[in-house]
């Protein structure tokens, strides 16, 4: 089974927001707010409806940013979780509309909180997914879409 999931670069005009997260040994790692498209939903609708939920805001789809896949080959989780190992990533630039944020409905898993972070210091840390490492300040100048490529990771795709 492969997951589509829309994940959104949301872009203030000097800031990227991330969620930070805690992973089950306790070490922090940052992901672009996101999640699963639901049936007969558009990724623009998707991107919007997970961004509310994670984070509160209210944010319109500006540009397609990029596409990333991921194939976890784990297989004690690939038999517990087979919809998460395997996962294309859509990802949005997005900008907030105005208005006052609204309630966080449904954070992410391991999800601790949402971060307003500069482009260099994004690049600096542990962000999933991993194509996004050092490349925050490539995505922002791109004129279209990017390929981040696909990765084969051994890690728990949880």
């Amino acid at each position: 089974m492969i997951r589509n999931s829309a994940k959104a670069f949301v872009w203030d005009g000097s800031r990227l927001l991330l969620n930070s997260h805690r992973d089950s040994a306790g070490g922090e790692y940052f992901d672009l707010p996101g999640g699963g498209q639901h049936p007969y939903e558009t990724m623009e609708e998707a991107v919007v409806r997970e961004v509310r939920e994670e984070t509160g805001l209210t944010v319109e789809p500006v540009r397609f940013l990029a596409l990333a896949e991921e194939i976890f080959t784990n297989e004690d989780m690939r038999r517990r979780f087979p919809e998460y190992c395997h996962r294309t990533m859509h990802i949005f630039l997005v900008r907030v509309l105005p208005g006052e944020p609204g309630t966080i409905a449904e954070p992410d898993f391991q999800q601790t909180g949402s971060r307003w972070v500069a482009p260099v210091e994004a690049e600096a840390l542990p962000l999933v997914p991993l194509q996004l490492r050092g490349r925050v300040r490539e995505l922002l100048a791109s004129s279209g879409p990017v390929y981040l490529g696909s990765l084969r990771r051994d890690e728990v795709c949880m």
